[in-house]
């Protein structure tokens, strides 16, 4: 059996989380995480690729498989930021991801299936608790959910 690293997304256009184990990296701790940024300015294809081939530069170094887990919005009825099309987006995006990285595994996964209902502060205090203050020093924003969410892909949420 192949053993395969594990990268984690939080995606957005304006600011994608992500954070990868290494296929060897038995601890909570991600072994690298970052913070990408595409460029306003863009059409929103063309910050997808942009995003998308940032994400493939920053694992090139990986050996072997990477699995990916990305979150994606839930449609529930009436949902806030579907009308204005950002929620259009961001799963336009999603579908680039998938798309891009057609040759690893895929699981999306939706906010209420990786953390339900919790708000973000609880999320971040409670993987500041399991891995350490010190340690965790350096995640901002969205990198926190990505690593959440490859907690839940590893079934250690």
């Amino acid at each position: 059996m192949v053993r395969t690293s594990l990268l984690a997304i939080d995606p957005g256009l304006n600011s994608m989380g992500w954070a990868l184990w290494d296929r060897d990296n038995a601890t909570d701790l991600p072994t690298r995480v970052g913070l990408l940024h595409a460029p306003r300015r863009l059409s929103l294809v063309n910050r997808s690729l942009f995003l998308a081939t940032s994400l493939e530069s920053e694992t090139q170094s990986v050996k072997g498989g990477i699995e990916l887990v990305s979150e994606y919005p839930a449609y529930h009825g009436r949902v806030k930021g579907w009308d204005s099309g950002d929620l259009q987006k961001l799963v336009f995006l999603v579908g680039v991801l998938a798309g891009y990285f057609c040759n690893s595994e895929f699981t999306p996964v939706t906010p209420g299936e990786w953390k339900g209902q919790l708000p973000k502060d609880v999320v971040i205090r409670r993987l500041q608790k399991r891995m350490g203050v010190k340690e965790t020093a350096h995640f901002k924003k969205d990198i926190w959910d990505a690593v959440g969410i490859g907690l839940w892909k590893r079934g250690r949420f």
